[in-house]
């Protein structure tokens, strides 16, 4: 209904308490999974820019006692983990957070998601910011800075000042043009398409043809040469030497981040059975310790 929120949950030790038969190993991601449905809701919790993702898992637990910060980072990790769809970590964490409150968790769950969402997009986007400023401020970079005209006025030299752009934006989004774009391409003069194909036999492209559609839009074909044209003779390899190192340095890259992620994964995953396993002991302990209060009663 529209009335205030009212949070219960029974009174809980310190410590979670986890089932003793219980390990990592037994139930490495509590693959016992169920099936359910969570409804839409608007949560009170705002995650803002500045508060992580961890903080606010902590802050949401506490609305359920839970106030224990080896369980906010587990349920991170688990959230954050690469290897997992959303549904079975959604399932691990309910079937974890079960063994702890019998509050319900479905809402809670939802928004740890919805703020690791806006994190991922946040860090997407300022990497992509930070790459972009990184080409367009390179002094060295041979495509920084060439001037192309904006509009067949000023291509004819009638009107209008020319716009600065670079003829990146033009080679590796060709589809993206628009039809003035295409049609103006065409009409480069000798010194301007000189200069463009010198730049895209560099990067690994050469101009195949410019093929006319039927309603009258001029496309500019390209095909990536950078493998393969080296045996063709007449000096081809020496002009697709940097392009071949080019292309060797971004596979090289990307080798080397895929085996850094594959590594980080694997640091995680140890790292969250090692919390688990600090969990288990931590509650085995706490049980005990009940047990005996109850003993010296009788």
């Amino acid at each position: 209904g529209g009335g205030p929120w009212v949070l219960w949950a029974p009174s809980q030790p310190s410590v979670p308490s986890v089932p003793s038969t219980w390990s990592p190993t037994s139930h490495p991601w509590l693959v016992l999974f169920t099936k359910a449905t969570t409804k839409s809701h608007t949560s009170p919790f705002h995650h803002t820019p500045s508060m992580s993702l961890i903080d606010l898992i902590t802050e949401r637990l506490a609305t359920i006692d839970l106030h224990d910060e080896t369980v906010s980072e587990y349920i991170a990790g688990i959230v954050q983990e690469e290897w997992l769809e959303e549904h079975e970590k959604r399932e691990a964490i309910t079937e974890y957070l079960k063994e702890t409150t019998e509050a319900p968790t479905n809402d809670l769950i939802d928004d740890m998601f919805i703020a690791w969402r806006k994190e991922q997009a946040e860090i997407m986007r300022k990497e992509e910011d930070k790459k972009a400023k990184a080409t367009e401020s390179a002094p060295d970079h041979p495509l920084k800075d060439t001037i192309i005209p904006a509009d067949p006025a000023t291509a004819s030299g009638t009107a209008g000042p020319a716009k600065r752009t670079t003829v990146w934006d033009n080679i590796e989004q060709p589809e993206s043009t628009s039809f003035s774009q295409r049609h103006q391409r065409r009409d480069m003069s000798k010194e301007e398409r000189a200069k463009r194909d010198q730049l895209l036999a560099q990067y690994g492209y050469q101009l195949d043809e410019v093929i006319e559609g039927a309603n009258g839009e001029a496309e500019i074909v390209y095909k990536d040469h950078a493998a393969g044209a080296g045996g063709k003779g007449t000096g081809g390899g020496e002009d697709l030497l940097g392009a071949n190192r080019n292309a060797d340095i971004i596979k090289d890259k990307e080798r080397a981040r895929r085996e850094q992620m594959r590594k980080k994964s694997e640091e995680e995953k140890e790292r969250n059975k090692m919390l688990l396993e600090k969990q288990r002991l931590a509650a085995d302990k706490e049980k005990k310790r009940t047990a005996k209060k109850e003993k010296r009663r009788m």
